[in-house]
């Protein structure tokens, strides 16, 4: 049997009854809305942990599919979400009798040559790659290497479980079914970008200036003996950033720390285009100076300046409690699916903001109990977490346990509002959306400035004699009353249902007089 196909059976075997108990799960979940008791909930946890030892046997293709999918809250019931959230990508290191070739053919030479010295030994390892320390040209530099077979590996997993998908997707709720679909892709997609250091080694570049100006350290990259799967950069050490014992004996402020942490993530999000999107603690340190030191910029997530300035207002929505603007804002970022009922969407955004500020208050975790309402609300309505979302509601996550670790008071959202306010974020969410507003005002009066035209067109079909005195002001009177709706609704959406009826029962009522005057001349 092919290699390929072999890998479809193993995968089809240890997944099966993984999926079988999702599937079971996932509807008792959504028929309830996911409103569970606490037998439902502690069944749902364990078949959660089963699938997660699953995830980590099955490899790192399986390893990445699972930290993403912790983070979407339209494929997994929360049970599931807190399961998958403790998944680590952390493997048993490669044996370097494998490594060393693999480094050797990239750079073209023996070890020994390239390097003045090179410690077998590797000081940190994960599914895709490991590093080791080496001395380069006088510097001390460490050596980042994809682990050997691993691209191999990841190409036949992700093309089993997509054939697996497709034969036997129909278990799974279609929603559930289109989002695993969408994960599966996005997983696939950021695997091959860390799998390719030279555009780790791009991110590094472009982030760096940024962050410098920020006090923060990016490595220096070694461009002339770095390529694909090797990459060499500077050696910079640090404590790592939720070891609080060595931060205390080094005095740093950890509170102050997690505050500025936040600030220079969110300030990168909102601020920019790109930003890392995997601050897991092995991933940040701190100098004895203080400074902090970013590594690993194989997970780097982009945002347009639409998206950006959406999520700041939809920050502010749920800050403020405007379910408004929270539909408003979740519309403009694609979470409303195409259809949806938006009365009843609005209730129920409504309902869940109120939910979401009451328990967030209590909850040690603010993102993470935001998320844990919004995943109830996307199982029980129209709704969906777009895929330009997902590496930054995980960044996100992460981000805020490595600041509750370093203080266990820190709240999220208060320094969030406050970076927002200082980086002039708000102000400028304002201004784009009276821009907004104004293009819709101008979209809808040309909408409505075409109205005596098309009335023009309708009567001259239906022929007929003399109008009467007012039947030439008809098309302009209808047409200011449309005018007057679409534009009073440009400018209030949440009057929009009372504004359309009064002008589409003003176009009915005018469209059906003129039709009954048969002896109506034609409208000039």
């Amino acid at each position: 049997m092919p290699g390929g196909r072999l890998r479809t059976l193993e995968l089809a075997l240890r997944l099966a009854p993984v999926v079988l108990a999702f599937s079971r799960d996932d509807s008792k979940y959504r028929r309830n809305r996911g409103r569970l008791g606490s037998a439902d909930e502690r069944r749902m946890r364990r078949n959660a942990g089963r699938a997660v030892a699953a995830f980590i046997e099955l490899g790192p293709f399986f390893v990445k599919l699972g930290q993403v999918l912790s983070v979407r809250p339209d494929v997994l019931p929360d049970p599931y979400i807190a399961e998958f959230s403790k998944l680590q990508d952390e493997v048993p290191p490669e044996d370097f009798e494998r490594v060393r070739p693999l480094i050797e053919g990239e750079l073209g030479g023996r070890l020994e040559d390239l390097f003045e010295e090179f410690d077998p030994e590797p000081i940190s390892g994960a599914s895709l790659s490991q590093v080791y320390r080496a001395k380069y040209r006088g510097e001390d530099v460490v050596v980042k290497v994809q682990r050997p077979g691993v691209e191999e590996r990841v190409r036949e997993d992700a093309a089993a479980l997509r054939s697996l998908l497709r034969y036997f997707g129909w278990l799974l709720d279609p929603s559930i079914r289109f989002s695993l679909a969408s994960a599966l892709d996005q997983v696939e997609s950021t695997v091959y970008e860390e799998l390719d250091f030279r555009r780790e080694a791009s991110n590094m570049e472009a982030l760096g200036p940024r962050l410098s100006r920020r006090g923060v350290i990016v490595p220096r990259v070694h461009r002339e003996v770095s390529t694909a799967r090797v990459l060499v950069m500077d050696y910079v050490p640090g404590i790592k950033v939720t070891d609080v014992e060595r931060l205390d004996a080094a005095g740093v402020d950890r509170r102050r720390l997690a505050n500025r942490l936040e600030r220079i993530f969110m300030e990168m999000v909102l601020s920019g285009e790109a930003f890392h999107a995997d601050p897991h603690p092995g991933n940040i340190a701190v100098t004895p100076e203080g400074r902090l030191v970013l590594y690993d910029f194989g997970m780097v997530g982009r945002l347009d300046r639409r998206t950006r300035l959406s999520l700041v207002r939809l920050y502010s929505a749920v800050m403020e409690g405007d379910p408004d603007w929270a539909l408003e804002a979740l519309t403009d970022l694609g979470a409303v699916q195409p259809g949806a009922d938006r009365r009843a969407l609005r209730r129920a955004m409504e309902l869940m903001l109120e939910e979401a500020r009451g328990e967030a208050l209590n909850a040690q975790s603010e993102v993470e109990e935001l998320l844990r309402v919004a995943g109830r609300a996307i199982h029980g309505f129209p709704l969906r977490l777009p895929r330009e979302l997902v590496l930054y509601v995980r960044m996100v996550i992460v981000l805020e346990g490595v600041c509750k670790r370093l203080d266990p008071e820190f709240r999220f959202l208060p320094v969030l509002s406050s970076v927002i306010r200082e980086e002039g974020l708000e102000s400028e969410m304002y201004r784009e959306e009276i821009r907004r507003r104004i293009r819709r005002l101008v979209r809808s009066i040309e909408d409505a400035l075409e109205l005596p035209t098309l009335i023009k067109e309708r009567l001259n079909e239906d022929g007929g004699g003399r109008a009467g005195g007012g039947s030439c002001l008809l098309p302009g009177a209808l047409a200011g009353a449309g005018a007057a709706g679409m534009a009073a609704w440009s400018l209030d959406p949440g009057a929009a249902p009372a504004l359309l009826a009064i002008a589409a029962a003003a176009l009915a009522f005018g469209l059906a007089y003129c039709a009954t005057r048969r002896r109506c001349a034609p409208v000039p």
